[in-house]
């Protein structure tokens, strides 16, 4: 019996910190590291409390607030959660893994409305990402088919929400993206916008403004914004990067401590926002449908385990399999595989076995070798396992550390993961093009080929698979 495994490349967390003392940032991020460990061994609540030692120092550091963030989330702790992803907008607004977990949070609530606006947001910012569509798609499908009256919100938040800029400020937006003003009038504008709350910025005490390398497509988008072609969302979210990254710098009138209490009263606002859906949950008993679906695939797979595993199949040799046919049409072999492919598990919102003729038509087209003459592939599905020369199925259990998937060489059983505990310690679907690529690899091993050493070739060892839902995917 031979068979070989696809293995997976691992995440790596990072702490940004601004601590008072260098033997602090040492602690700080020694600590930082045992937190991430635990959490991706699932120990949320061990995790936890590391995390809030490192808070206790540096209240609002943005890395500690996000990890502890997923970790509450993880743990069901919804509204916890949520206050620590709405705390880290008040100082990154733009923050992608902060919006999506608002999205995500709001959506465990079954404020399926709230939701999506957060996941639009998101995809304003990132519209290519995998996560944000998945968990955008399914919130849509959700508010369609199931009926609700959203919790009143605060009005104070719901401005935050909706921005619009007073027309007074096109014009000087205009001038300035012209260069027809300097960036001292242009900053007069942007104060009134911060000091209004529609535009957001960390709390930091400034006092010049710096002109220097001010990208050319922040001035674009103030020039597109004042002739109206991008809206009002648009301009902002340049100004915001502008103002994050130093480039600009506005003198603000309010202090330091002032920004911060209104900061507070903003997050006393949204506790209580958090406590009147919670009480709507309960007197409306309303039914939620949770974005992220993992949990609920695992538990089906494994009340149903000897249905989708082949593990008895893999510990024997692939000898008791009959080989493929095969025929020679001009000078060519043809070898004709027969394939038993098994039900994707159920509950599983992404369509595996649609994409799976995706990978029998990569290497349908592909010209191959055998015994040194030229060789094609087809594949045939077959319900009948005794006949067929290639097993396939999709599993969700442990089949070795960092493997993705494995296969018999030449024929046998083809066993491809849907998913693993490396995102954020607890199991977390791949995407769809991840289990397609995982599948190709396994489905070239079935036919016969090795690992290769072009890590540009679909038979190298290695893949770092992307996740369907995951916050740190």
């Amino acid at each position: 019996m031979r068979y070989v495994f696809l293995i997976a490349a691992m995440l790596i967390f990072g702490i940004i910190l601004i601590p008072a003392f260098a033997q602090t940032l040492d602690e700080a991020q020694t600590l930082f590291k045992q937190a991430n460990g635990e959490l991706l061994n699932g120990k949320y609540k061990d995790a936890i409390s590391i995390y809030d030692n490192i808070l206790d120092k540096f209240p609002n550091n943005i890395s500690t607030l996000k990890m502890k963030s997923i970790a509450l989330s993880n743990l069901g702790e919804h509204e916890k959660s949520l206050e620590g992803f709405f705390r880290i907008l008040q100082y990154q607004p733009n923050d992608i893994t902060a919006l999506i977990g608002m999205g995500l949070g709001f959506g465990n609530l079954g404020e399926y409305q709230e939701a999506s606006n957060y996941f639009e947001k998101a995809i304003m910012i990132k519209p290519d990402s995998v996560v944000i569509n998945n968990y955008k798609e399914f919130i849509d499908k959700v508010i369609k088919k199931y009926p609700y009256t959203p919790t009143e919100k605060p009005e104070t938040l719901e401005k935050a929400k909706n921005i619009k800029i007073p027309e007074w400020i096109k014009p000087t937006a205009k001038w300035w993206a012209e260069r027809q003003i300097g960036d001292s009038e242009f900053s007069s504008a942007l104060r009134f916008l911060i000091e209004s709350k529609i535009i957001e910025i960390p709390t930091v005490e400034t006092k010049s403004t710096n002109a220097e390398n001010i990208p050319e497509w922040i001035r674009n988008n103030a020039l597109w914004w004042a002739d109206s072609a991008i809206n009002d969302q648009d301009f902002v979210s340049g100004i915001q990067y502008m103002m994050e990254k130093g480039i600009i710098i506005v003198d603000i009138k309010k202090s330091k401590e002032e920004i911060q209490s209104e900061k507070d009263q903003e997050f006393n606002l949204f506790e209580k926002y958090l406590h009147r859906i919670s009480n709507n949950i309960i007197n409306e008993k309303r039914y939620i449908e949770y974005p992220n679906p993992s949990q609920d695939v695992i538990k089906k797979f494994l009340r149903d385990y000897v249905k989708w595993n082949f593990e008895d199949e893999v510990k024997t040799a692939s000898s008791s399999f009959p080989s493929p046919t095969y025929k020679i049409v001009n000078g060519t072999y043809v070898i004709h595989y027969k394939v038993f492919v098994n039900d994707q598990p159920s509950g599983l919102p992404l369509d595996h076995v649609s994409t799976l003729q995706n990978s029998f038509s990569f290497w349908e087209n592909q010209e191959l070798n055998a015994n040194g003459e030229k060789a094609k592939i087809e594949f045939e599905i077959t319900k009948q396992k005794s006949e067929a020369n290639v097993w396939i199925t999709w599993v969700v259990r442990n089949i070795g550390e960092g493997v993705l998937g494995h296969a018999h060489i030449g024929k046998g059983v083809v066993e491809v993961t849907l998913g693993d505990y490396n995102c954020d310690g607890k199991f977390e679907l791949y995407d769809v093009k991840t289990v397609e690529k995982i599948m190709t690899h396994e489905l070239g091993h079935s036919i016969g080929l090795e690992h290769v050493s072009d890590p540009n070739n679909i038979m190298y060892a290695s893949l770092t698979p992307n996740y369907a839902y995951c916050l740190l995917g």
